[in-house]
């Protein structure tokens, strides 16, 4: 954002009266352990120049609030904590709304939120909300960021709401209970400018069948830790043409059969999670199509066999881990194939519990 400073000789616009009384009255219903509200004072007349706090430099008007927790693992003492007052609905050409950390109490979210018209960024993660989340929030037609996540006892139970966020390029609904959001691939594949879905432990169990992706311009799908428990086939071709991925992670969801050739089809990939999964043919030699690769993870499937030596083309993985997979292999052989041209990129080489015979050798030196 370039923000452009209009001035009437040395004075600049200061802020809105309706919105400085606002912000008060959010503050009151508010407990704030750390006073990081401390600069919202009813003595500074000036709103604009209080924490968290972004104004516009020639109307005056708000246009950010900046409230997320800086520390949120940090305990209770620098959370805000009680409820969101009305006077939110106030600050008409809001566009940035950060909230996330807080605790407010297991309330739902709310309804009036929907009013924000202006808003593009809006996040409420990990700050304690609960029940279902309402539909008003799809009333945010210029929404391009929405961050739900880690509130623990959230639910979606339609995702009806979210076709109307045809701007939306972020979207972080993880450890939400989607269990009754059967739409939630036929609506995420409407929003063609979604560029990051993270859809990780949310009790996710059901995959409709689609034939096609349409939004192309997904880089990153994160739909890990859920309860599909079936074959990546069965997912359909939609998974195998999102060509544009960088981040792909399946971890966690019981998948069985043959790692589908079909992955190979995602050539920009640079992070690639199958871990924990039941998939149980050999390590498929066609991964090193995925020479972008900077992190690849096999970890706890029932694979067994050798590695591939067209695995010695994977000259950018910084960080691989076949823990448990069952390697007929000598150590030395898959030192060779790592240090052929990944030598100076490796960082981490795991092999836990892979069950490969030989010595350990000065190959290990190679890895700088």
């Amino acid at each position: 954002m370039i923000n452009i400073s209009f001035c009437n000789g040395n004075t600049f616009v200061g802020c809105i009266d309706s919105e400085r009384e606002a912000l008060l009255e959010l503050k009151q219903d508010l407990k704030d352990p750390s006073s990081r509200l401390a600069s919202w004072n009813i003595g500074d007349e000036d709103c604009c120049a209080w924490g968290g706090v972004v104004c516009n430099n020639f109307t005056g008007h708000v246009l950010q609030l900046n409230l997320g927790n800086p520390n949120p693992n940090n305990g209770t003492g620098s959370k805000l904590v009680g409820k969101i007052n009305l006077s939110l609905v106030d600050f008409k050409h809001l566009i940035h709304l950060d909230l996330s950390g807080n605790d407010f109490q297991g309330i739902q979210i709310p309804k009036y939120l929907g009013s924000l018209k202006n808003l593009r960024y809006l996040n409420l993660s990990r700050a304690n909300f609960a029940g279902v989340t309402p539909y008003q929030l799809g009333s945010l037609s210029n929404l391009q960021y929405l961050d739900l996540s880690q509130n623990y006892l959230l639910q979606v139970e339609s995702f009806s709401w979210l076709s109307g966020l045809s701007l939306l390029e972020h979207l972080d609904l993880s450890q939400a209970d989607l269990s009754k959001a059967t739409d939630w691939l036929l609506v995420t594949n409407s929003l063609s400018s979604l560029k990051v879905l993270n859809l990780s432990y949310c009790e996710l169990h059901h995959f409709p069948p689609s034939s096609s992706a349409n939004f192309s311009s997904l880089k990153a799908l994160d739909l890990s830790q859920n309860q599909f428990n079936n074959s990546l086939f069965q997912f359909g071709s939609w998974v195998f043409g999102l060509h544009n991925l960088v981040f792909f992670d399946l971890s966690g969801n019981q998948f069985q059969g043959k790692i589908p050739i079909g992955l190979g089809n995602l050539t920009f990939l640079r992070h690639l999670d199958l871990s924990d999964n039941e998939f149980n043919s050999a390590i498929p030699g066609w991964l090193s199509k995925l020479n972008d690769l900077e992190f690849l993870s096999l970890r706890s499937n029932s694979l067994q066999g050798k590695i591939p030596t067209s695995f010695v083309r994977l000259c950018k993985l910084t960080s691989i881990d076949l823990s448990f997979v069952k390697l007929s292999q000598d150590l030395s052989q898959v030192l060779d194939i790592f240090s052929a041209c990944g030598a100076y990129a490796l960082e981490s080489l795991v092999l836990r519990s892979c069950q490969f015979s030989g010595h350990m050798t000065n190959q290990l030196g190679q890895f700088k």
